[in-house]
């Protein structure tokens, strides 16, 4: 299992575009999902600050990443190009591998 964190800032006049193109039904999770081995696109809003965002990309391998970006590495670089303007700042926070996919604590004051 491997995935895969963003996080972003955008300008408050860009999140509902924002929201669409990154969430789980965006064109972002629509290209992933051509490949066999992406699972889900979860996207979360921060609770204090709502102009930053985290996206978690899951996958059922680095291998199947490494694919991915193999086979669709110029269609994402273009998806890419095309969406820039709906974020003011962009931060890959890691890749994380494991045995089971994060499920986020249920205590909702954290």
């Amino acid at each position: 299992m491997l995935e895969i964190f963003y996080r972003y800032r955008v300008h408050p006049s860009q999140a509902r575009a924002f929201e669409h193109a990154y969430g789980a039904k965006g064109p972002w999770a629509k290209l992933f999902a051509r490949h066999p081995g992406h699972r889900r696109t979860r996207l979360f809003r921060h609770k204090v600050d709502q102009s930053i965002y985290v996206t978690v990309d899951v996958w059922e391998s680095k291998g199947d990443w490494d694919d991915f970006r193999r086979l669709y590495g110029e269609e994402y670089r273009k998806l890419d190009r095309q969406l820039a303007l709906l974020k003011l700042e962009e931060h890959l926070l890691g890749f994380y591998e494991g045995t089971q996919e994060y499920t986020p604590p249920s205590d909702s004051s954290v």
